[in-house]
């Protein structure tokens, strides 16, 4: 096996290491919940990071059958800005952002910060990508790890001022 594609069957199988991770605390967040807004955004990021694992497996397939990356029509389309940081970093800078100390946003930051570490993954993996179909791949996947986090944080934002989940 080539190098290079037992480096990317390396980091296919941390990046999907992370989105169980990830899945697996939003199933037991959603359980947890006693709020239903809640409950409905924890399932929706476990269903997200399902289909996240479904397409990262299908590259590991892929690259361990035919050393080749594949093409995946749901990576197409906008793509978000990836020399961009997602601030605040990590989980000490979202503290300082908005300081709070009830359990729903402790989940929040847990999760905000399972979501930094996948774009910032997702977004190193990008850039140095040599195929174009990696790229691609890890472009979307860091996209959908940015709109997860922006979800998130609306959410925690809105409960440190209002008291509640946004609508």
């Amino acid at each position: 096996m080539k190098a290079e594609i037992k480096s990317a069957l390396d980091a296919l199988e941390e990046a999907k290491c992370l989105e169980q991770e990830g899945q697996d605390f939003y199933r037991r967040a959603a359980g947890e919940s006693h709020n239903d807004k809640a409950k409905e955004t924890f399932e929706s990021l476990v269903h997200e990071e399902g289909m996240h694992l479904r397409l990262i497996q299908r590259q590991i397939d892929s690259l361990e059958s035919t050393g080749q990356w594949v093409h995946l029509p749901e990576t197409e389309g906008e793509t978000c800005d990836l020399s961009e940081s997602i601030y605040p970093q990590g989980r000490e800078g979202l503290k300082k952002a908005v300081p709070s100390d009830t359990s729903e946003t402790e989940a929040l930051l847990l999760a905000l910060d399972f979501e930094n570490k996948g774009y910032d993954m997702y977004r190193r993996a990008a850039r140095e990508a040599t195929d174009s179909l990696a790229r691609e791949m890890y472009e979307f996947l860091a996209t959908q790890e940015r709109l997860h986090f922006d979800l998130l944080m609306s959410n925690y934002e809105s409960i440190a001022a209002l008291g509640g989940w946004a609508d």
